[in-house]
């Protein structure tokens, strides 16, 4: 396992919301999370990105979409979520599951497990370039 800690500005992002979602390495797997992420792929999203944002007595809130660079580029129906600047664990894969997402998700929980990283449980970002690069980043206290 192999991450790296970088500085992120403050995004933008904008795209669909799943409620209710859980962070782990199994979570992008579900029937909803792939149906959401191929009718944003149609929209001709390149680097498509899905923001877990942390709701206080309800888990977490996935928003799947785009880097949303001013208001007129966000697509009408879609929400507009705000990823403040900040420190954040670089995941890439490393081989550890043909899965490039899992891969990712599962290095994140065991540098969490062995204490290598103190997650904020802040802002997480997936982002995934066809056909599997893929980098997560994990928000740091």
């Amino acid at each position: 396992m192999s991450f790296e800690i970088v500085k992120r500005e403050s995004t933008d992002f904008g795209g669909l919301v799943l409620p209710r979602m859980e962070l782990s390495s199994s979570a992008h797997a579900t029937d909803l999370m792939k149906f959401t992420r191929e009718r944003v792929q149609l929209r001709g999203v390149e680097e498509l990105t899905t923001v877990y944002v942390a709701v206080p007595d309800l888990g977490w809130t996935a928003v799947i979409g785009y880097r949303c660079i001013d208001l007129d580029h966000l697509e009408i129906g879609d929400v507009l979520v705000r990823v403040p600047s900040g420190y954040f664990a670089k995941f890439t894969p490393d081989g550890r599951s043909s899965d490039p997402i899992e891969d990712v998700w599962m290095q994140a929980e065991v540098a969490e497990k062995e204490g290598r990283i103190e997650r904020a449980y802040a802002e997480e970002i997936e982002v995934f370039r066809a056909p599997n690069n893929v980098e997560l980043f994990i928000s740091l206290t």
